[in-house]
């Protein structure tokens, strides 16, 4: 990538970091097999748990980004951060650029 591609990239990224909520960014894909989080032991059937995330666009995961709903047990918010910072995404991209993506997952019981 030359120096203004690289520069126009970040002008993207950057933008779109500024002026779209987080709602609307584009979204980011786990690479590679997707390790199984535990299921919360207080979870029953029928609940669930959301978690999500930044990406950045080098495709980490910025673990200060990470909210949990559903659960506030610290076993399983530990076993997700281990997740998301153990883990590389591919970013979302606007005109060809990497930008600031997000990542979601829902967690249910499966019996």
């Amino acid at each position: 990538m030359t120096s203004a591609e690289q520069a126009r990239c970040v002008g993207v990224s950057d933008s779109l970091s500024k002026y779209i909520s987080t709602d609307a960014l584009p979204f980011a894909h786990l690479v590679g097999t997707p390790r199984v989080l535990p299921v919360p032991p207080a979870l029953r059937r029928g609940d669930s748990v959301f978690v999500e995330f930044l990406v950045r666009p080098d495709g980490l995961a910025d673990p200060s980004s990470v909210e949990i709903t559903g659960s506030s047990d610290q076993t399983f918010a530990r076993n997700v951060l281990r997740f998301v910072t153990g883990s590389q995404f591919i970013p979302g991209r606007v005109t060809g650029c990497n930008v600031l993506s997000k990542y979601n997952l829902v967690i249910k019981p499966t019996a």
